[in-house]
C-alpha cells in the first residue's frame, strides 16, 4: 500500500497569522507580524522537504534573528508542533515498511506464504493494525496537548486565543486528515481481498491470481478496483496539499 506523505499543519500557519492584523495598527507590529509569516513559511518549507525522507530525522532551527518577543515564542511553538507531527507520520511510514507492508498484494508472497497457511499475512495484518492504531492514538494525543500547550504559552492573552483557534481549526479539517482516512478505508479492503484468497482456491498463473469459480474471481477484481481508486485518491489529496503550500511559499 502506498504510504503518501500528509501536510500536517502548512496551512495553519498562514490562517493564524492572517489573522493578526486586525489588532496591529503600529507600523512596528506590522512588520514584525510580516517577518513571523516570512519565517514562518520558509521553515514549514524546510520542515516539509526533510520530512519527505522517513529515513532521516527533521532538523529545523526554530529560532531566527527576525523574530523578537511573541513572534519567536509563537514560531518557536508551532514550528515544533510541525515537526513532531511530521517525525509521528514517518515513524509510522517506517514502521509500515519494516511489515512488508508494501508488499501485501505481491503475488509471489502469497503464493508462497498460502502453503503456510497464510501464517505470515495474517501477522502482517495484526501488525498493520496495531501500527495504524498506535499512529492514530498518537496523532490525537499531539493534537490534544498542542492545544493545552498554547493556552499556556508566555504570550499576550488575544494571540493565545487566535493560535488555540487555529489549531483547532486545523486539526478538523478534512485535509489534514484525509490521507490517513484514506489509508484506513485501503487497510480495510485489503483485509476483504485476504479473506477471498484465504477461503477460496486459486494459484499462480504468472503475475496473476486464477480462481476455481467465477463469484470469488469477481469478489477479488472490485476489491483490487476499489483498493487501486483509493490509492489514486490518495495521491490527488497529496498533489492537492503540496500545490496548496508551493502558492503560500
Amino acid at each position: 500500500m502506498p504510504r503518501i506523505f500528509i501536510i500536517l499543519a502548512a496551512a495553519t500557519a498562514v490562517v493564524f497569522g492572517a489573522m493578526f492584523y486586525q489588532y496591529h495598527a503600529q507600523q512596528k507590529e506590522l512588520g514584525q507580524l510580516q517577518a513571523y509569516q516570512a519565517v514562518l513559511l520558509e521553515k514549514t518549507e524546510q520542515i516539509f522537504q526533510q520530512a519527505k525522507d522517513p529515513s532521516q530525522p527533521i532538523k529545523v532551527d526554530t529560532a531566527d534573528p527576525r523574530l523578537q518577543g511573541d513572534y519567536q515564542v509563537m514560531a518557536d511553538f508551532v514550528l515544533r508542533q510541525m515537526m513532531q507531527s511530521a517525525e509521528a507520520r514517518n515513524q509510522y511510514i517506517r514502521e509500515l515498511k519494516a511489515l512488508d507492508w508494501d508488499r501485501f498484494l505481491d503475488i509471489e508472497r502469497l503464493a508462497a506464504d498460502k502453503k503456510q497457511n497464510y501464517q505470515a499475512t495474517q501477522q502482517m495484518l495484526e501488525n498493520v493494525h496495531a501500527v495504524t492504531d498506535a499512529y492514530d492514538m498518537k496523532t490525537a494525543e499531539l493534537e490534544q496537548n498542542s492545544l493545552e500547550q498554547a493556552k499556556s504559552l508566555p504570550i499576550k492573552s488575544r494571540y493565545r486565543q487566535q493560535l488555540a483557534q487555529s489549531l483547532r481549526g486545523s486539526q478538523h479539517s478534512d485535509e489534514a486528515h484525509a490521507l490517513f482516512e484514506l489509508e484506513k478505508q485501503s487497510l480495510s479492503k485489503a483485509e476483504a481481498i485476504f479473506a477471498v484468497l484465504k477461503n477460496n482456491r486459486w494459484e499462480k498463473r504468472g503475475k496473476l491470481f486464477m480462481f476455481y469459480e467465477d463469484e470469488p474471481l469477481q469478489q477479488f477484481n472490485a476489491l483490487y478496483q476499489e483498493i487501486l481508486a483509493l490509492n489514486k485518491q490518495m495521491k490527488r489529496v497529496a498533489v492537492q496539499n503540496r500545490q496548496e503550500i508551493a502558492e503560500k511559499l
